[in-house]
């Protein structure tokens, strides 16, 4: 299975590699805007922090919610590719222009979720970081879902899928090397690559498990 969904990604990223490495490029430059505000602080220093930092520390979180959706922009722009779109800068920003609120909630959650997780060993965080990992695509698909129904529908989704996926990143390890032999420059390649795989690998989920109607749950048990 791996296999096949390498291949696709491969052939829809031909001829798109130069624009899809431009758009990564600023996908981020804009990521790391925020942590340009962000003040250099020693986790050994003792001394508390000073009315600045605390300023900058705040307006670094404040600006990385407000960039949030840029996260959701990239999956969609990749899922584009892998289903045979032209990619364009307009896919990356597109969460900006529909259901902001909710593109920023969505990767709050998740982040809150996966520490929560995390809190009580690390496998636990990273079995559900797979369990949270096509949220992002199912909003693209079900622009009606809340940010916790698609995180809750992505649980459903990759029930029984989650070594699948393992095995889809653990295969992709070597790219990751030369990425960073390569000083990043390797990640111009990989990570389109790697992004774009991923996106084929929740087409061919979605088109294997058919939506189920459910209770709707509490709001706990929605995404959590």
């Amino acid at each position: 299975m791996t296999t096949q969904l390498k291949q696709h990604a491969q052939n829809m990223l031909t001829g798109k590699r130069w624009l899809m490495a431009g758009l990564l490029i600023l996908f981020v430059v804009l990521n790391g805007i925020p942590q340009s505000f962000a003040p250099q602080i020693d986790a050994d220093s003792m001394e508390p922090l000073t009315s600045t930092e605390m300023t900058l520390s705040f307006l670094s979180f404040v600006m990385t919610l407000l960039i949030a959706p840029l996260a959701v922009g990239w999956s969609w722009l990749v899922l584009s590719v892998s289903r045979g779109e032209q990619p364009g800068v307009s896919k990356l920003f597109e969460p900006f222009k529909t259901g902001y609120v909710k593109h920023v909630l969505a990767p709050f959650f998740m982040g809150l979720f996966i520490f929560l997780w995390s809190l009580l060993l690390i496998i636990p965080g990273i079995i559900k970081a797979f369990s949270y990992s096509l949220t992002y695509y199912i909003l693209r698909d079900e622009p009606e879902l809340s940010a916790l129904e698609a995180i809750t529908e992505s649980r459903r989704l990759m029930d029984g899928h989650k070594m699948d996926a393992f095995k889809l990143v653990l295969s992709f390890i070597g790219w990751f090397f030369v990425g960073v032999l390569t000083l990043g420059i390797g990640f111009l390649y990989v990570y389109p690559y790697f992004t774009t795989t991923y996106a084929t690998f929740y087409d061919s989920i979605r088109q294997a498990k058919r939506p189920q109607t459910n209770h709707a749950g509490t709001d706990f048990e929605q995404g959590f």
